[in-house]
């Protein structure tokens, strides 16, 4: 007599689905906090490489065309939207461009790096090897001026000093990039010393990347 085995699969009771959402909703509830943090902090890294970006270019410009060339951040505000401008003092790359002088090289938008990117400057001497970053430099700091701030590069690459010649922007050294919302997001900061080689660092960090 050929008898059939029992069926030995169930369904999944109420409490284990119960059980299961509850530590799905826990998970989620851990995570998702750390996950938002973690994407502000991308987003003020590429704001901040955004910022780099255009110095580098700025100072590139300066040497190729043997001329000063100005970066200058553009936000109108104090509220400290990162967006800058690159102009030329030589009329060579204005050719074609009616009546410009200064002449604009490129610029960026407000959205890059994200939207609630924000930065804050200021003119102080980083040259120190004692000069701490500890304390952020709140957004719109030193941003509310005129002429905008910015920064000078002559034919060598160099960081002209203010002056009656060269006033034509507020000369920043330090720059601090944060979130407008999310105050656990990474900050990160970017610094121009007069040698005029800007660089891109993280004051939180103990690695190569910190400032």
């Amino acid at each position: 007599m050929i008898t059939s085995k029992p069926n030995l699969q169930r369904g999944v009771s109420l409490i284990e689905t119960m059980v299961t959402v509850a530590v799905i909703g826990i998970m989620l509830g851990v995570g998702l906090p750390s996950l938002a943090v973690w994407m502000k902090s991308n987003q003020i890294k590429s704001s901040s490489q955004n910022i780099l970006t255009g110095l580098q270019l700025a100072r590139g410009e300066a040497v190729r065309q043997n001329s000063r060339v100005l970066f200058q951040l553009t936000d109108s505000g104090a509220t400290g939207v990162p967006t800058w401008t690159v102009w030329s003092y030589s009329s060579q790359p204005c050719q074609t461009v009616a009546n410009a002088f200064p002449c604009p090289i490129e610029s960026s938008q407000s959205s890059e790096g994200g939207n609630t990117a924000r930065i804050g400057v200021n003119a102080d001497d980083i040259s120190g090897a004692g000069y701490s970053y500890t304390t952020a430099i709140a957004a719109g700091t030193g941003m509310g001026v005129s002429p905008r701030p910015g920064v000078v590069f002559n034919a060598f690459g160099q960081v002209l000093n203010d002056g009656a010649a060269n006033a034509i922007a507020t000369r920043i050294t330090r720059i601090d990039i944060t979130d407008a919302r999310e105050t656990r997001a990474r900050r990160m900061v970017v610094r121009i010393p007069a040698g005029g080689s800007a660089t891109m660092c993280d004051p939180a960090a103990k690695n190569s990347q910190g400032c």
